[in-house]
Formats: C-alpha cells, structure tokens, sequence
C-alpha cells in the first residue's frame, strides 16, 4: 500500500508511485476548526482516509488507524478533504475542534478499471457568484455502467444526500463567509458487488470541475451543539450563530407545521441561546422534529470586536444571556502579550489580570497577538484543549478568511439545520444500529475464505462442508474468493441518514467482527441492519443441520472469519430491545439452509424479535437499499407515507434493484412470528414470541429478476 501520514502538527511522507509521489501538500485548519488536508495525486486512483487520536497507542505500542473515509475520488493532481468528524459512525469520530489531536493518512486502495468514466460536472450556480442563504446546486452525471452515487462536497466535506440525485440543498449561512469549493463526484460499477467468485465488476469514478462561491450572509456560522437533543438527560441545545454587522436578531424554534413554540431575541455581533426544550414560558411541549428560524436586523452600532463566548445581548425569553466583557485591543495589533486559558475551560483572558500570587498550574500560557486571540474565539472556534490552542495558532496563517461585513445585507432570515448531521429536534423515537463490512483489500483485489470442517473425523467423508451449491468436498474446491463491497458503506450511511434525520438514535459500524453479532450487539437497538457476505452449506456438518456463514474480513490482519447464522440470537428484551434485524447477505435465508433451521428449531429469532428480513438468494449491494427501506418505514420516501417494517423492505428491493444488470434472480425472505407481519417500526412494545420455533413463519418476495 501507498501511504502518507500527517499529525495536525508535524508531518511525515512516504514515497508514492506513478506520476506524482503521493504527499501531503498542505494541511490547514478552517475557522471553525475542521482540518482540510491537501495531497498530491495521481487521476483514476481511489483512497481510503485514516486517523488516529494518538501515534502510540498503549495497548499495542504501535499507531492504531481508524477510517475516516473510503472509497474517496483522485481530483486530479491536487486532492483534498475536510475532517469534521463523524456523527455516524460507532464509535462516533468527533469534530477535530473537540480532539486534543489527530494524525492522518492517505492510503492509495485502487484504481479505476472501468473501459470509461462516468461523467459529471455541476450545472448551477455558476462559478464565481456570490450566494446567501439557501441554493440550490444542480448537478448532472452519465454513465454507460450502473451510475451508484453522486455525491456532493462543500470544502470537501460531504453533503446530504439529494432525493432526486440530481438537485442537492445546501444553507450557505451554515459556513463562514468567504470564498467556498464546490465539486460533485459519481462512480460507476459494471454490476452491483456482493456475489462470491465475481471477479468480472468494474469501477469508475469521476469528479467535476470545481464551482468556487462567495458566501455573503448576515447570519453566517449557524451551529449547534447537540446532535440528538434530549431533555430527559439534562441536556442543552445550544444555538451559536456570528452576524456579519452589529444586529437586532430573533431566533424562533417552530415545530413540523412551522409553529413557534419557543422565541429569543437580542443584539449584537453574536447570537447564543441555550434551549432547554420548553415552549414559551417554560411550558411542556411534546418531543418531535423542530427547526430554527433566525432573523437579524443590522442596528446600526459599530461591531463588537470580539466577546470570550456567550452572546452579545440581553437575550430576552432566555435567549442570550449576559453578555461577556470585550477584550481590550493592544496599541499596536502587532504586538504580542500573555494570555491564560484554564486546562478545564474554553475562556482565554489576558495573564495581567490574575492578581499576584496567583496559582498558574491550571492554566495554559502562551503569546499571541491581538488578532490571533480573535481569530480563536470567534464563534464556534471552542478551544477545548491547550493541544487544540497551539493547532489553532500554528494554522491560523493558513486559515480560510475570516467573515467581512463588505456588501452584506442589513437584513436576512434563515431556516436551519441543513448542514450534515442535521438530526435537531427534540427526543428521539428509537434506536437502530447497522454493522457492515466494505471488505477492503490493496487495489480491489480479492480475499479469499478456507474450507469449512464439518466436523467428521479424519478420514470419514465429508470432511468439509460444501457450499454455495458445490458437489465435490474436496479441500481445495472450498476456498472462495470475495470481492469489496464498498456499496455497503452507501448502504449503511443511506439507513442511518435517513433514521436520524427522523429521530432515531443510532450510528453504524464499518468494522463488524463476527464476535459482536454472535455477542449481542445489535440486540441493545431496536432496528438492526447487517451488510455482509454470506454462504450457504449445500451439506449438514455433524449436527445434521445445514448451515449459513456469515462472513467477515480484518484488513490489518487480512484474515477472514465467519460465524454460523444460528451462532447467533437476534432480539432484545422491553421496548428499548431488538424487534427487526435485517441481513443483507447472499442466501443467509436459503430454502435449504432455512428449512434445515426451522426443523431442527434453530433458526436465529428468540422470543423477543418480531422479524428477522433477508434473501433466499443472492443479493447485491444496490447502494439505495438502506434509505429506501428506512423512508418507506418512516414514510419519507415517495408519497405512500408510512409503511409496514416487512413490506418496507420487499418494496425498498424492488424499487433499489432497478439499475440492476446482474443476470439474476433477487428473492427477499422475511421470518416471523405470528401476527407481526403488519407491524409498523413504533411497534416495538409487542412481545409476538410464543416459545415454540415451529411457529415461525416465513413471507417471500421477488425484487428482482434478469435471468
């Protein structure tokens, strides 16, 4: 593998191949603290982001890397990608501005294959407008393959995806001012991924040319700081937002029929209001989805030139608070002074005001000038750490512009959030979890799985299990080979998306290990998706069962695993248990195998789950699958609103299958207990289990056939 590793601090390189050696060319902190890493690249090659908190870890005395992002687009000879964090992934990667460090790599993962790329380029707006508030950027992409995703980056962090595919929303007033980069990307597949054996697929990618827009807005850097906002726990939703001139400013908090339930006013050059999730006058109102419509009115006062947090008005309704004093300004802002933030604070004052005497030991200290303490506690730049602080200054040379009053409207009004994650409202309705697998090897190559034992003793045939529809049991017939399956990462992101921005609590897991589904992990949510490779025993092992394999892949180690479907037990106690699990896996519900289950009473469904939803086929990783089945169940998808959780998924198959050029057929299979089959996903205080297996039933459906 090529790799290239960088601390927010210092940077180290490895040598490349090809055109350009592959390095790092920049690294810069934005003014709200995301890092933007910038490399050199080479066209047609695909990366995979890695970070770490720490270069040692204790535990294994060697850098621990995590993914940040896979699957990512060569731009050209110039690449580039912004770090925000995060807020889907278990566990969660946080905002580099609330990590005392990171440190980076790129690692080269392929290139294209595809006979031809796929087309793309951004339609409006054009390049080198000014825009405010909310656009509209219209995009368009071809492909003569199976076209799986467009995508849209601002700065190079990803957006929402559009429902169309074609028009992505986006609210300007959610970035700083200045000068940002647009560019959409799109891939190609000759085929959906997802089939043991299948070294025919092919992929392309293509990446538009840049859009670079002005932003000009009154209200800029709209921010929050929860991502689910719960009350019950004691949690605060804090608003920050920065006016580019000195403002009157109203923020009205309104529910799903735009309704303002909750109002706070102030002035100033900063907006900060902490809801504590009451209506007006401190009244009860239910938990739900509710946006924020910000208004601001330029007063006419000069600008604040900067305040150590909190807002710069009165606040009435609760909104606000007092304002905190303004730092004096230097006589030259050129020269330099001390300044002390405490260890277990974001406040940064001047060291001239602890009296003498005073005890030092909690405090960071350090120089800087004027302008540098400004650029740092400008709204939504929290210095959380001295480690954040010193990163700060060391790239605030390198940061974008900071906000400019020049040409801004006296007057505007916006509706947030739009920005990712935008999961705002109040409560959360439920839990989900998704574990998937991209099963990531150097360059798309294959990975390979040994025979499965079925137990016998040497020499008493069959000494191996045959699989997959095999007829000879001879070891070297058993080993299958496996491509990636990045489609799954569309999969898991389109699911989880789409549940939280809906209110459901849940993250997804891109390194499932066949330990945490044989340990439990997904019966703690109340819906689980697992995305994996899958095989079916064509012979029983000793136990006279003939049985499904998961299967699972550890790129460090590049070992595979696996764990038998009835290894596992899906379903959780009370209404915070597992009730659906669905698998997208090939033929982990294969007649055979399931019927070999349900007669021996060993099919993966306690008392506790209502379904458990599959194939009896092979099954490919159509990207959409995962945001078809969530938008059908919660009814934002189309215009049937809400349906059942089993006919959810047979319609989110059929409608994900489409593009589809496999010459296959597509059977999706959903195990039940009695009278759940109807069941809509609020349904989770029902206990359908009666005890005995042989009650569970079974409904099938073709989503799709090309024999």
């Amino acid at each position: 593998m090529v790799i290239l590793a960088v601390s927010i601090f210092v940077g180290s390189l490895n040598h490349g191949h090809c055109q350009n050696v592959l390095q790092f060319t920049s690294v810069n902190a934005t003014p709200e603290n995301a890092i933007q890493l910038h490399w050199a690249s080479n066209p047609t090659e695909v990366y995979e982001i890695d970070y770490a908190d720490s270069l040692i870890d204790t535990n294994t005395g060697t850098t621990t890397w995590n993914m940040l992002c896979n699957d990512y687009p060569s731009q050209g000879t110039n690449s580039f990608f912004l770090d925000t964090g995060n807020y889907y992934q278990a566990p969660i990667i946080v905002h580099p501005k609330d990590s005392p460090m990171r440190f980076y790599r790129v690692v080269l993962t392929g290139d294209d294959t595809a006979a031809s790329e796929p087309t793309i380029s951004i339609i409006s707006p054009s390049n080198g407008i000014t825009v405010s508030n909310n656009i509209t950027v219209s995009v368009s992409a071809s492909s003569a393959d199976v076209l799986a995703e467009v995508n849209l980056y601002v700065d190079g962090q990803e957006m929402q995806p559009s429902d169309d595919g074609t028009n992505f929303i986006i609210n300007t007033c959610e970035w700083w001012n200045g000068v940002h980069t647009l560019f959409a990307t799109a891939k190609s597949v000759s085929h959906f991924e997802g089939i043991a054996n299948d070294t025919s697929i092919t992929y392309g990618h293509a990446v538009s040319s840049y859009v670079n827009l002005t932003f000009n807005n009154l209200i800029s850097e709209v921010a929050f700081s929860q991502q689910y906002f719960e009350p019950s726990l004691g949690q605060t939703q804090e608003v920050t937002a920065y006016l580019a001139l000195n403002s009157d400013w109203t923020l009205q908090i309104q529910d799903i029929n735009s309704n303002t339930v909750r109002t706070a006013t102030g002035s100033g050059n900063f907006l900060v209001f902490d809801w504590d999730g009451t209506g007006d006058g401190a009244t009860n109102i239910p938990d739900g989805v509710y946006t924020y419509q910000i208004s601001a009115q330029a007063n006419g006062q000069p600008n604040q030139q900067s305040v150590i947090g909190g807002s710069g008005g009165s606040g009435s309704g609760g909104g606000g608070g007092i304002g905190l004093p303004m730092l004096s300004m230097a006589a030259n802002d050129s020269d330099t002074q001390l300044w002390a933030t405490p260890n277990d604070s974001e406040s940064v004052l001047p060291l001239a005001i602890y009296p003498p005497g005073f005890d030092t030991n909690g405090l960071t200290i350090f120089e800087a000038s004027q302008s540098e303490i400004q650029y740092l506690i400008a709204p939504t730049l929290h210095v959380k750490s001295s480690a954040m602080l010193s990163n700060a200054l060391a790239n605030n040379s390198s940061a974008s512009p900071a906000d400019s009053s020049s040409g801004t409207a006296s007057s505007q009004s916006t509706v947030v959030p739009v920005r990712p994650p935008i999961t705002k409202g109040k409560g959360t309705i439920g839990t989900f979890y998704v574990g998937y697998q991209t099963y990531p090897t150097y360059q798309f190559s294959y990975f390979s799985t040994p025979p499965i034992r079925t137990g016998w003793p040497y020499p008493v045939p069959p000494q191996y299990v045959t699989l997959d529809g095999e007829t000879t049991q001879t070891q070297a017939s058993k080993s299958q080979y496996w491509d990636s399956v990045l489609e799954n990462a569309e999969i898991a992101k389109g699911f989880t998306t789409t549940m939280q921005n809906s209110r459901w609590k849940g993250v997804s897991n891109p390194n499932i290990a066949a330990s945490d589904v044989t340990g439990g992990i997904f019966n703690q949510a109340n819906v689980g998706l697992l995305c994996v490779h899958a095989s079916y025993g064509t012979t029983a092992e000793t136990d006279g069962i003939k049985h499904s394999y998961l299967r699972f892949f550890n790129p460090s180690s590049q070992s595979p695993s696996y764990c038998r479907l009835d290894d596992c037990s899906f379903g959780g106690s009370g209404t915070n248990g597992l009730k659906w699990m669905a698998i997208l896996a090939c033929n982990a519900l294969n007649n055979a195998d399931y019927n070999s289950y349900y007669l021996y009473g060993k099919l993966p469904i306690n008392n506790n789950l209502h379904q458990l939803l599959s194939a009896s086929t092979v099954a490919t990783a159509a990207p959409t699958l995962g945001s078809l089945w969530a938008g059908n169940m919660l009814g934002t998808y189309g215009t049937n609103g809400i349906q059942p959780v089993a006919l959810s998924w047979f319609l989110a198959g059929q409608e994900a299958y489409v593009t589809e050029t496999n010459h296959i057929t597509i059977n999706f299979r959903v195990a039940y207990w009695p009278n759940t089959l109807s069941e809509y996903i609020t349904d989770t205080d029902l206990a359908p289990g009666t005890g005995n297996p042989l009650d569970i039933q079974k409904q099938d459906e073709t989503v799709f056939s090309n024999p």
